[in-house]
């Protein structure tokens, strides 16, 4: 992994990766959210490393309502990416939603943060 000229993380990812998130892609769109989940964890077995993948691992748990697990998914994606304010918004919003206000405000003003550059 390397760090581009903005600091966020460029990952090559492999070939098998590449396959299975763009399964996951597909059965997340049909809202097959556990086969999406499958697809996503394959991928990761693959490139670990891989923020995107994470965020979007993140995503299927919250449709799925599993929100603790979510919350690990982003966490996870934070750490290989912490300059994608999206991934921190929708970590910002889950905990809203969870009742842990303060520390969802701190979430979502720093996604809008990096966001807007600042």
């Amino acid at each position: 992994m390397s760090l581009n000229q903005s600091g966020r993380s460029v990952v090559q990812i492999s070939q098998n990766a590449e396959y299975f998130l763009r399964r996951a892609s597909e059965a997340s769109h049909a809202a097959d959210y556990l086969h999406a989940l499958e697809y996503y964890d394959r991928a990761l077995a693959t490139d670990p490393h891989y923020a995107g993948a994470w965020h979007e691992k993140g995503n299927c748990l919250d449709e799925l309502g599993r929100c603790d697990e979510a919350i690990a998914s982003y966490d996870e994606a934070i750490k290989h990416d912490p300059y994608n304010a999206e991934t921190w918004f929708n970590k910002g919003l889950i905990l809203k939603r969870m009742g842990r206000e303060s520390e969802a405000f701190r979430c979502i003003n720093h996604g809008i943060d990096l966001a807007l550059g600042r």
